[in-house]
Order: C-alpha cells, then structure tokens, then sequence
C-alpha cells in the first residue's frame, strides 16, 4: 500500500532502510540474550586504535557502571554507534554521558538507556587486541586520556575566543593549541603503525 505512493527510487530507498532496522533489532536481540556480540564498524571515528571494517566485541553492561574512558556500544537513532565516554554529566536528577570519537570532532550525550555495552576487544585484520590486559589497555588508556584532555582543552579554547573575538591575542592561543597538538598526532601514527603491525 506504502509503496504506491513513492517514486521507485524512493521505494529502494525506504525498503533498504527498514531491511536495516530489521538487522539491527536482530542485533540488539541476540547481544541482549548472549550478553556480548561482534559488531563491524562503518566509519572511521574512533581512530587510530579502531577503524573503519574492524570487528568490536561489546560486552552488555549497566550505564552506572559506565566510567569516563570507556569504549562504549550506544544505540542512536537505529544506528549503533562506538564512541569513548569523555564525561558523566549530572544535572537536576537526571544522568547524561558525554561521548566522543577518538579522531576528534563534536562531543554529544547519551542517554544511560542507550547504552548497550563496553567494547572489550578489537578484531583486526583477522588479529584480537584485548583492550582490557597487556600494551593494548595501555595504549586504550592513553587514547583516552587524550580524548578527555583535548576536549576539555578545546572548550577552553571556545570560551576564550567568545571573549577575544577576532582580536590579535586569539591568533596566538590558535597557533599554542596547533603547537601542543602536533605531539599527539605523532603519537597517534605511531599507536596507528604498531596496530596495524
């Protein structure tokens, strides 16, 4: 009945989209029953220690047990997402987690009835790191450290150029937080060479 009133692209379109939310309430099903799942990553927001065609295994876990650095499972909008937990916001009674992809960009929350799991390992190239034991919690726990810290740097940066402005005094903070980036985006390659190693 749906599809006689769409264009025959737009029927694809919305027949690929529902074939997809089908997928994904499997998915959800099965993690919910089994208490962790395998699941392939689609883009590359958590790199260099998970990319794009890498497997995650999330293990299901309460939100209050949720801690900042953690890599978590996260359903948004019937996507499932992999992010680290920057913060655990709480305000007025209610409880939000601030997430951000390693690679950088915006930070968002998320409600704790979203979350799903913590990823506890990473499949790549056919290779398991365990994120929770050896030189991988290590280097998960330096990516984390730099997510939280180069957020918290560049609200701080946002704050200051809401009161300078375009005045010349922002030109030099601009070029400071250029400067101090440069040792951890060597870092990163390094972290990205020895993974993929």
């Amino acid at each position: 009945m749906l599809a006689a009133f769409l264009t025959p692209g737009r029927e694809e379109e919305v027949l690929r989209t529902e074939k997809a939310n089908v997928i994904i309430e499997m998915q959800e099903e099965l993690f919910r029953k089994q208490g962790e799942g395998w699941f392939r990553i689609v883009s590359g927001s958590m790199r260099p220690l998970i990319d794009a065609q890498d497997r995650v295994l999330a293990k299901h876990m309460e939100a209050d047990e949720v801690e900042p650095g953690d890599i978590i499972l996260f359903k948004n909008s019937h996507v499932l997402v992999t992010h680290r937990v920057i913060r655990i916001l709480r305000r007025n009674g209610k409880t939000m987690i601030l997430q951000r992809g390693d690679a950088g960009g915006s930070a968002s929350t998320v409600a704790p009835e979203s979350v799903m799991g913590k990823v506890v390992a990473v499949e790549k190239d056919g290779r398991l790191l365990r994120l929770d034991c050896g030189w991988a919690r290590v280097v998960n726990a330096f990516l984390g450290f730099q997510n939280c810290c180069s957020y918290g740097l560049h609200l701080r940066i946002a704050a200051i150029r809401g009161r300078l402005g375009d005045k010349p005094g922002f030109q030099y903070l601009r070029n400071l937080y250029r400067i101090l980036r440069k040792p951890f985006a060597f870092l990163n390659r390094a972290i990205a060479r020895t993974l993929l190693t």
